[in-house]
């Protein structure tokens, strides 16, 4: 019989969910940050499906490259 295994959309899907509620779990302070990062994590992971075969590090690259995009970039105009 051929191995099984999960691929990695289904391993995304399963470790936001996990992600999801341990935020629920966790206190006032740190909720929202939880929240949104298990947001910014499923952004971009789709298109990470297919240069990552891990889960996680999709997740991880999807959360870093949207916390990226949306760090204010410094005016190019302005002197230092």
């Amino acid at each position: 019989m051929g191995r099984s295994f999960v691929s990695v959309r289904l391993g995304v899907r399963s470790l936001a969910e996990r992600w999801e509620m341990v935020a629920k779990k966790m206190d006032r302070d740190n909720r929202a940050p939880a929240e949104q990062l298990t947001r910014l994590a499923k952004c971009h992971s789709s298109a990470a499906f297919f240069g990552c075969d891990n889960p996680l590090e999709a997740m991880v690259f999807s959360a870093l490259v949207e916390m990226d995009q949306r760090q204010e970039i410094p005016d190019a105009d302005v002197d230092p």
